[in-house]
């Protein structure tokens, strides 16, 4: 599966940013396993000479995470800046998962056949496109 492979190189990689979640949300119990989106990091795509943005969870190094409505952060605003590049969205990238970041999700939900649920999970993010950036650049190549 493409995501899954992603994920490897993730893991690989050891190189991610992460920053505090600011709230308390609750979470149903996949949700918790998985954790809140603190950061976001840049996995490559293969030997490519591009790279993703992706969010991810700060405590367990994995893109398995998910941001909803209240968190802020890098996780939040890489996922508003991949919504505004493959899906259009329109959102101001200030990291704030706030109606307009809930809505453009539920939007891409629907596009992708996901759960519509306004909330990012593994279901959204395995289905969505992802922008891919030139490492040298950063200059979007398009959405996979």
């Amino acid at each position: 599966m493409r995501k899954q492979g992603r994920s490897k190189v993730l893991l690989a990689t050891g190189t991610l940013l992460a920053a505090p979640a600011a709230g308390v949300v609750t979470a149903t119990p996949a949700q918790a396993a998985d954790g809140v989106c603190t950061g976001s990091t840049s996995v490559p795509n293969g030997s490519t000479g591009r790279h993703f943005v992706y969010p991810i969870n700060g405590a367990n190094f994995t893109i398995y995470c998910y941001p909803q409505y209240g968190h802020s952060g890098a996780g939040v605003k890489a996922l508003q800046k991949n919504s505004n590049s493959c899906y259009g969205a329109g959102l101001a990238l200030d990291g704030e998962f706030g109606q307009a970041t809930r809505t453009a999700v539920r939007n891409v939900q629907s596009r992708i056949g996901a759960a519509v649920d306004g909330v990012y999970g593994r279901e959204t993010m395995g289905k969505m496109k992802w922008a891919c950036y030139s490492n040298e650049t950063g200059a979007r190549y398009g959405c996979v």
